[in-house]
C-alpha cells in the first residue's frame, strides 16, 4: 500500500518513527530516487522533509490501524 505523507518538522518525524516502530510489517519511505527505512530517524531525516514523502506499508493486516494512528502525516 502507497500513501503519500509530509513531514515538515521534527515533532512529526519523532511521531512517525516512533508510531512506525510499533509495527512489525516493513515500512519505507522514499524521496525521490531515495528510500529508507520508515523506523529510522536517521534514514527519515536523510530525505528531503517539507516535500511529500511516498510511505510503502509491507502489512496489509496492520495497514489500517497505522494510517489511523499517521493520520496528522497524510497529505490528503
Amino acid at each position: 500500500m502507497n500513501i503519500m505523507i509530509r513531514l515538515d518538522s521534527v515533532k512529526k518525524v519523532k511521531e512517525f518513527v516512533n508510531i512506525a516502530s510499533r509495527y512489525a510489517g516493513k515500512i519505507q519511505v522514499s524521496s525521490g530516487r531515495y528510500t529508507v527505512d520508515g523506523k529510522s530517524i536517521m534514514g527519515i531525516f536523510s530525505l528531503e522533509l517539507g516535500s511529500d514523502l511516498s510511505m510503502e506499508i509491507e502489512d496489509r493486516e496492520e495497514s489500517s490501524r497505522l494510517i489511523r494512528e499517521l493520520q496528522r502525516c497524510i497529505v490528503a
